[in-house]
């Protein structure tokens, strides 16, 4: 990464912003495979851990998911279920895991 930013001419001192992250639920459309609940909530922890412990060394100063809730759950498409939660504002297992890691990561 260090490289890439050297070479677009972006010094070490600007700071780095993980924006509009996610991983959805719901059918890829692309390949008619099912994304779990469960599959979100551990790429997600994943994510969220990576950029914490990179964050020093790379001088990332936020993370940002992309949706707390899908647009609209009743869609298979994977493209309505980018949040943590449903429309209706019941949780999906990520947003728990994304709770617990605010608590224990969060300063």
């Amino acid at each position: 990464m260090r490289k890439n930013l050297a070479a677009a001419g972006i010094p070490d001192s600007v700071p780095i912003r993980v924006t509009e992250n996610g991983w959805p639920t719901g059918e890829n459309p692309f390949t008619r495979t099912e994304r779990t609940y469960d599959q979100q909530a551990f790429v997600l922890e994943t994510v969220i851990r990576t950029v914490y412990r990179l964050r020093e060394e790379f001088h990332i100063t936020h993370y940002e998911l992309f949706g707390l809730r899908d647009a609209d759950s009743s869609k298979p498409d994977l493209f309505h279920q980018l949040g943590i939660m449903r429309d209706d504002y019941s949780p999906k297992l990520a947003f728990s895991v994304v709770k617990r890691l605010i608590q224990e990561l969060g300063n």
